[in-house]
């Protein structure tokens, strides 16, 4: 009966999606992640130089990011990925090589397969804000329409503190490289050296204490992609006979964190 209602669920979620990839007003993407091995990355990286390029942000297309994400008391957005919800919502502050002039807040919806994120350029001083609980800026933003509106993120996340009570959980940190390509707007992202975090600490310390999150051995590869994959990635991706699987670092983070800083995980 379950899986029942299951599949319902989900065949009516797919009629919604309309063919240009939008869902309640949420523009999406799909987001497919494999565990990989190094001689996969290797092979994999070597094959892509020949027909995408680098990110031009970071150098040759990597760069750190550190992400710290919130949470209510319950962990909610950790017990929804556990539970194996397929519509489910995360908050982040991210930076990338923990420069100060560059912090985004975000929140990030994923329905099944689909992605959809919105994001807000935030200042340092409104970063430290947020971490200390205080969304009081951003309510000031909403009741001046300082942002004419576009600040959807900060705008969403105002509210859901207001009503979650949500508070740093956990730090997120890894090396990301990134190739693209413009048939599909491909991202193909290999995330390595995930590490995790007390979300109390200074999230621009370069010498926060973190712990390993994943096998050292293994890295995730994300292909984020619109409405379709070049049939020549696909080829590549088959040539290794990867297999698919729902990582979650901010899941895998939690669960270090649990076991080598003491907090717990419900």
């Amino acid at each position: 009966m379950y899986l029942l209602l299951l599949l319902l669920t989900r065949s009516i979620f797919m009629r919604q999606v309309n063919k240009d990839l939008h869902y309640k007003n949420h523009s999406l993407r799909h987001e497919l992640k494999y565990p990989i091995s190094y001689a996969d990355y290797y092979e994999l990286r070597s094959r892509a130089l020949s027909f995408m390029r680098h990110d031009p942000h970071g150098k040759n297309g990597v760069y750190f990011i550190r992400s710290l994400y919130l949470d209510d008391i319950y962990l909610s957005n950790y017990n929804q990925k556990s539970d194996g919800l397929e519509r489910r919502r995360k908050y982040r502050i991210r930076t990338y090589d923990l420069n100060r002039d560059v912090i985004k807040f975000e929140i990030k919806d994923k329905f099944d397969s689909y992605i959809s994120k919105l994001s807000s350029n935030i200042t340092y001083e409104q970063c430290r804000s947020i971490i200390k609980g205080n969304f009081g800026f951003a309510g000031d933003m909403i009741r001046t329409n300082s942002d004419g509106g576009r600040e959807k993120a900060l705008r969403i996340g105002y509210i859901d503190c207001a009503c979650k009570i949500l508070r740093p959980q956990v730090v997120v940190d890894y090396t990301r490289e990134v190739f693209i390509c413009d048939e599909g707007n491909v991202r193909m992202t290999f995330d390595m050296n995930l590490r995790a975090g007390d979300g109390m600490g200074d999230i621009f310390d370069p010498h926060l204490p973190t712990v390993p999150a994943y096998d050292s051995n293994k890295m995730i590869l994300e292909m984020k992609y619109d409405d379709y994959l070049p049939e020549y990635i696909k080829k590549m991706l088959r040539s290794l006979s990867l297999w698919q699987s729902a990582q979650s670092k901010y899941a895998m983070c939690c669960i270090a964190q649990s076991n080598y800083l003491g907090k717990a995980v419900f």
